[in-house]
């Protein structure tokens, strides 16, 4: 069977050729609501960054028949969503984070490298990209990255197993409810014709993005206002910006990245003004050093933690003191390449830290701080390239005949109004007198609260269907489970609905200790689509299977603990026990688990199914001898041999995803690795 994408209304928005490969129309399953005999059905919310990864990881390793539903309701966020999207991007939008460090694959390193270099289809990138040669310390244009993501894609559905197809579907979901053992997820489809459909879907994915932009209450007066950008990524914001005339005064309300991607857009559009970043603390990203390496330190415990209540006024001093500590032990120096990324790698190596306080923290203190101190800890978690930063802080200094024409100020806005006829724009501030600009930029982030959203979908998994949670520690995205299960409102959770992206922030903060944009990061959310993806199908593989959906939440960390507990059903006799345990821990550490992960590594199908074979091969020999040795019964070894399979991968996949451990290069960069992580990051 030759592999194709289908999608059910092919865009006509000039996409390139690699984007019309993706999009061959085809109508080969009549009904929506059902996938066909024998076919299971995953539907995926959203095909932005994590929408589309979690279907290429599908696609590699699913082996049973299956439909992968990938739906998106803005085309010009397929494939890349906000961050990376046609509709949001300029070819002047630079990746935040080093060539070498943004693969799809964390087990490949290489893996976006040797396509940029050897397989990207380069017809349609502007000149100065199309003869660069791309090494680990490059900056990457955010439009290849979406190219990158798409390639992969149909890369995928094309190698993918037989019985294994990809249908693409434009439309907005509207509602997902239970039925029958699955979902139905309604929606409504993008084309002129229009129609809303329901299709049946064993397992859901959700994966869309962010919420709207926050709308402050001082906007209310200009929020209609055509000199008023709402959301500088949103569907038309470039022409938006191409609109402004070249002198006309900016004012871009929040300093943190959004506010250096506004500046970007401004100068691509041909801006020469003065613009003015606002924001109450004054915060703004630092700038890496050319050369800088990313490390991931350890630090002691801060001893404000040995307190025993945690008040915000203990935290916020303990904090203090604690980093002024750290930066006399290292030695840091102002002005130095250090000190620039000094406050990303503390809050890296605080990460442990950041579980334990919030977790000993009331729900409304913790909110509170991560409220008040929200620039202060996004501008400090992450410095910006050069290519971004550098834009940015250039045109705050001005040169020799070349006029500063970036301003930064600390102030808290009260209102903003029309004047002049509706011309212009005037803010009063609470401590400083009003200035009047002629356009204002809104970038004061996206909401996180999804108790109230605005989006219809989440308005009904959360309050009419109760199928999900906001997030109570942090308040921010909302309750997940280990694999991205959605927490329902009766605090368990719902069988069959997953989430992966930004919805998840909250979780991450709690249960990784992650602050700032590394809640939402490259490297987070790969990870997120890696584990859910692998989830979702060993779920489809064993629904029936009562053990297999029993095994308990996390064992799967220690192969120690995950030989235990399968042993711990077989025997009774201490002395024949511990020798079953043995032998189970020696054979995962040593045969099984590296099995497993040279399947998970594997580069393509024809190499993941010879792996598949060697490790379901020698996991069949291993349960033959353990029931010569121990006596066990055909029931029970198959009972071990299904169960070690299981938490082996699992417990490769939780190691593939651990953001403290980078993979090994053995490719042509390997000798540019000093610009890369030194430790993982």
């Amino acid at each position: 069977m030759q592999h194709t994408t289908m999608q059910d209304t092919p865009s006509q928005d000039g996409r390139g050729m690699a984007d019309m490969a993706m999009h061959q129309s085809s109508m080969q399953h009549g009904s929506m609501g059902s996938a066909g005999s024998g076919m299971r059905r995953v539907t995926i919310v959203g095909a932005g960054f994590s929408g589309t990864l979690t279907a290429i990881r599908l696609l590699h390793f699913a082996e049973a028949p299956l439909e992968i539903c990938l739906i998106e309701r803005e085309e010009g966020y397929r494939y890349g969503g906000i961050a990376f999207g046609r509709a949001s991007t300029n070819w002047e939008h630079m990746l935040n984070i080093q060539a070498g460090r943004i693969t799809l694959r964390r087990e490949r390193p290489e893996d976006f490298l040797e396509w940029a270099n050897e397989e990207a289809d380069r017809s349609e990138w502007p000149q100065k990209w199309q003869y660069h040669a791309f090494g680990v310390a490059c900056v990457v244009p955010r439009r290849i990255f979406r190219q990158y993501l798409a390639e992969r894609l149909r890369g995928a559905a094309a190698d993918a197993h037989a019985e294994v197809s990809l249908r693409e579907l434009s439309g907005e979901v509207i509602d997902v409810r239970g039925q029958g053992g699955g979902y139905v997820v309604k929606y409504a489809e993008s084309s002129a014709q229009g129609g809303v459909h329901d299709l049946f879907s064993d397992q859901v994915i959700l994966a869309t993005g962010h919420l709207s932009p926050v709308q402050a209450p001082f906007y209310h007066r200009i929020k209609d206002c055509d000199r008023f950008i709402a959301d500088p990524y949103a569907p038309g914001a470039q022409d938006r910006f191409q609109a402004i005339g070249p002198e006309e005064g900016v004012l871009v309300t929040g300093s943190a990245l959004s506010a250096f991607d506004t500046v970007i857009s401004l100068i691509h559009a041909g801006h020469q003004g003065p613009i003015l970043i606002c924001s109450r603390g004054g915060h703004m990203h630092g700038t890496y050093p050319v050369d800088h390496e990313h490390d991931i330190w350890q630090s002691r415990r801060p001893p404000f933690l040995d307190t025993e209540h945690l008040t915000p006024e203990v935290v916020i001093e303990g904090i203090r003191a604690e980093y002024a500590h750290l930066r006399a032990e290292h030695g840091v120096e102002p002005g130095s390449a250090l000190e620039a990324v000094f406050p990303e790698r503390v809050m890296k190596a605080w990460e442990p830290y950041v579980i334990e306080l919030v977790s000993r923290m009331d729900a409304r203190d913790v909110r509170m701080l991560l409220d008040k101190y929200k620039s202060l800890i996004v501008t400090s978690r992450t410095s910006t390239v050069r290519e971004i930063g550098g834009v940015v802080r250039s045109r705050m200094r001005g040169f020799n005949g070349a006029p500063k024409t970036v301003d930064v100020v600390s102030a808290a806005i009260q209102d903003m109004r029309l004047v002049e006829d509706g011309t212009k724009i005037r803010v009063v501030f609470a401590d400083q007198p009003d200035i009047v600009v002629d356009r204002v930029v809104n970038c004061l982030g996206n909401n996180t609260d999804y108790e109230r959203t605005g989006h219809p979908l989440w308005n009904g998994l959360v309050h009419s269907r109760g199928y999900a949670l906001p997030q109570t520690k942090t308040h921010r995205g909302i309750e997940v489970g280990p694999h991205g299960q959605l927490i329902a409102s009766d605090g368990e959770a719902a069988a069959g609905l997953f989430g992966v992206g930004p919805m998840r922030q909250g979780d991450e903060t709690t249960r990784r200790g992650r602050l700032g944009a590394f809640v939402f990061s490259i490297g987070t959310l790969r990870n997120q689509c890696f584990d859910t993806a692998m989830e979702v199908l060993r779920r489809l593989e064993s629904a029936s299977d009562e053990e297999q959906m029993d095994i308990p939440d996390g064992i799967h960390h220690c192969l120690i603990r995950s030989s235990d507990w399968i042993a711990a059903d077989l025997m009774t006799e201490e002395a024949t026990l511990a020798r079953l345990r043995e032998r189970l821990q020696d054979y995962a550490q040593g045969s099984a688990y590296p099995n497993a992960v040279n399947y998970l590594q594997a580069q393509d199908r024809t190499e993941r199914r010879k792996y598949r074979t060697i490790l379901d091969d020698d996991l069949a020999d291993f349960g033959a001898a353990l029931s010569r040795e121990f006596g066990l019964t055909a029931q029970q070894e198959r009972r071990t041999v299904s169960l070690l399979a299981t938490l082996v991968q699992k417990h490769a996949v939780h190691n593939l995803c651990d953001i403290t451990k980078l993979a090994g290069w053995d490719s042509q960069y390997a000798g540019q690795v000093k610009h890369a992580p030194t430790k993982g990051a």
